[in-house]
């Protein structure tokens, strides 16, 4: 039977789709990956590229929505527009705080929250990398992660008006929570250290998904920090390897143990150092997991190329040399398409698999029918991450290019597999061709091997020729796509988001309202800073925090709002005089110094007057910081280049752009 040609644009029946792929809604599940020197295999030895993006943990009920940053409601058809654009893979965000609220205290519900979307995501043939996940810590010195009973700093509290990623290297809250980590600092009637504790939870996850093939693994941290040592921003002085064998190894050697002993399949995945990623030193990462389920999962914020290529050099190098499989599980957060075209360019050059952070929601990105905000032209993004690239290679693979303008992608393989056995008769080779990029069909030329998918099949699959030593397969698009558009910094996310929320209602403020209600009522922004220095500069950063609200925050952030904290906001809440009606929010300016660096530099105006009233900021060692870092706040940094003045004017000048 003929398969129906995937169009861009058009979403077909659910049940149609899965024809199309060859497997039902209800049966597309995935076979155990394992491990395989650098590769990742499949039982039967294919080595299986994988592609997708970082997600949350979906809420599944209707009755309670999403509080958590970049949270959704669950779609039932999400999963499987994400395998209608060839993605095949996702990193799941969960954290310790709620794995393990209370100290040895495992919450078998939330466990149950993620195996729902385990669940779901498999049935669409998507794999689930679990990613115990933490930024600065905590939430009670900086953002999220670990629960308030793991902070250990030693008397030091948030530092006001040091946002994220600054606590890194600024905080000493921040950095002692990662000192006495590392040191197993002892949880008072436990008779454990917090990273027994940690473990524990680790283990708790592994057991409970032990038996669950389209689990891919657990990342054990996600970023793990130096602490006080090593806290720097810059390549000259962050190099320290030292810290990889004192504070990584034995901390990964236990984890990898304990993991192992409660779940002998599972693949196990570490990281290096947070700096590692953003500033390409070397990266010499402990990887102690058994043979066949170890894994280096890193990520590459590199600023510009020559960077990046060092991430990537380094980190293969590393999975190479001690054999283990090799996945960026972050890169992106970037809305300009061009630039992600060329880092994807650069992984399929190394053929590096990979799972992107993108600007706002993943999820969103790839189905239509969910809000959006954060994605800038979501067509645009779409097209420059979903590529054609070959799931499952009967073999070992070679050279994958793929150019976006032309549609044209030209992959190279061998037929001897990784266990350096050639492939049998019944193997083929997969090839993901996504809707988005081959509206009008597709044309493939094969040499070495005969193609056995219908034409304009999303799924390409060949089949070796039998006395073939090697396979060259080309992919060519039929008819041409649009040109990108043209790329420039996206105007302040936190005021746009604030002009799209509903209208307020006519009824007193409390901990359950809106908080962009909250922030644009006369009043309610000067009551947050006071009573909860640092909020919502932590929370402004983030998908999706307007429509959170203090009673949904308090989940992830109970230390910081206590019961007698809500108790006090409700009551002066409900004495602001509240403005029912749509939102109204002041002009301003596209371009501010709460803007994201990087979004700054990719304008030419914005970047001359940097280039102007700040010489050298465009050059810096610290541009690392500059995806994720808002201008006003690099002044710790860079106190003496970013002084008072120099801000003001620069404020005054980007206000002036039309």
């Amino acid at each position: 039977m003929a398969r129906p040609r995937i169009r861009a644009g058009i979403s077909l029946p659910l049940g149609a789709l899965a024809l199309a792929l060859g497997t039902s809604p209800a049966t597309a599940q995935s076979a155990r990956l394992a491990q395989q020197s650098r590769w990742f295999v499949d039982p039967d030895g294919r080595v299986v590229l994988l592609h997708g993006g970082n997600v949350s943990l979906p809420v599944f009920d209707a009755s309670a929505p999403p509080s958590r940053a970049r949270e959704i409601l669950w779609n039932g058809e999400t999963a499987q527009r994400m395998r209608e654009q060839g993605f095949n893979a996702v990193r799941l965000v969960v954290f310790f705080s709620a794995v393990m609220p209370q100290p040895g205290q495992i919450d078998h519900a939330y466990l149950e929250r993620i195996a729902r979307a385990v669940d779901e995501y498999a049935k669409a043939g998507i794999y689930t990398l679990i990613d115990f996940h933490q930024d600065e810590y905590s939430a009670l010195v900086g953002v999220r992660g670990m629960p308030a009973w793991a902070v250990f700093s030693d008397g030091q509290t948030r530092l006001p008006g040091v946002d994220f990623p600054m606590g890194y290297f600024k905080d000493p809250a921040v950095q002692r929570a990662f000192d006495n980590f590392w040191r197993n600092y002892p949880v008072p009637g436990t008779g454990k250290g917090v990273q027994d504790l940690y473990v524990d939870g680790l283990v708790a996850v592994a057991q409970r998904f032990r038996d669950k093939s389209a689990v891919l693994g657990i990342d054990v941290m996600n970023e793990p920090a130096t602490g006080s040592r090593c806290a720097s921003p810059d390549p000259a002085t962050a190099d320290c390897p030292e810290l990889e064998r004192e504070l990584l190894a034995p901390f990964y050697t236990k984890a990898s143990r304990a993991i192992s002993r409660a779940a002998p399949n599972m693949m196990i995945f570490v990281e290096p150092f947070m700096l590692q990623g953003a500033l390409g030193i070397p990266i010499r990462t402990p990887l102690p997991a058994p043979e066949g389920r170890k894994g280096l999962s890193f990520h590459n914020y590199g600023p510009v190329r020559a960077t990046r290529d060092r991430v990537n050099d380094y980190a293969l190098s590393q999975a190479t040399r001690r054999r283990a499989a090799i996945i960026n599980t972050e890169w992106g957060f970037n809305n300009d398409p061009v630039a992600i075209s060329g880092q994807a360019g650069d992984f399929d050059a190394r053929l590096i698999p990979w799972l992107a952070w993108t600007r706002g929601a993943f999820e969103a990105l790839v189905d239509p029918k969910l809000p959006d905000s954060g994605n800038g032209n979501r067509v645009a993004i779409l097209r420059a991450y979903a590529r054609p690239y070959p799931t499952a290679t009967a073999g070992t693979p070679g050279t994958l290019r793929f150019d976006g303008a032309s549609g044209v992608m030209t992959y190279r393989y061998t037929t001897m597999l990784p266990s350096a056995r050639r492939a049998g008769a019944k193997l083929f080779t997969e090839i993901r061709v996504p809707a988005i990029q081959y509206p009008n069909g597709y044309s493939v030329a094969i040499a070495g091997g005969r193609l056995l998918s219908a034409p304009n099949a999303p799924l390409i699959r060949i089949h070796n020729a039998s006395a073939a030593r090697s396979v060259s397969v080309t992919v060519k698009r039929v008819g041409t796509l649009p040109p990108l558009p043209a790329v420039v910094g996206e105007p302040d996310r936190a005021q746009a988001a604030l002009a799209a929320l509903p209208p307020i209602p006519d009824v007193p403020l409390s901990r359950n309202s809106l908080f962009g209600h909250i922030v644009v009522t006369p009043g309610g922004r000067d009551l947050i800073e006071a009573e909860v220095p640092g909020l919502l500069a932590g929370m402004s950063h983030v998908h999706g925090w307007e429509k959170m609200s203090l009673a949904g925050i308090r989940s992830f952030a109970s230390s910081v709002l206590t019961d007698a904290k809500l108790a006090r906001l409700d009551a002066a809440l409900a004495r602001l005089k509240v403005v029912p009606g749509p939102v109204k929010v002041a002009s301003s300016p596209r371009f501010s110094i709460d803007s994201l660096t990087s979004d700054l530099l990719a304008d030419p105006r914005a970047r001359a007057i940097l280039d102007r009233e700040a010489p050298g900021l465009s050059h810096s060692p610290q541009q690392a910081l500059f995806p994720q870092t808002r201008l006003r706040n690099l002044k710790p940094a860079m106190p003496g280049l970013l002084t008072d003045a120099v801000l003001e004017r620069i404020q005054q000048a980007l206000a002036a752009i039309p």
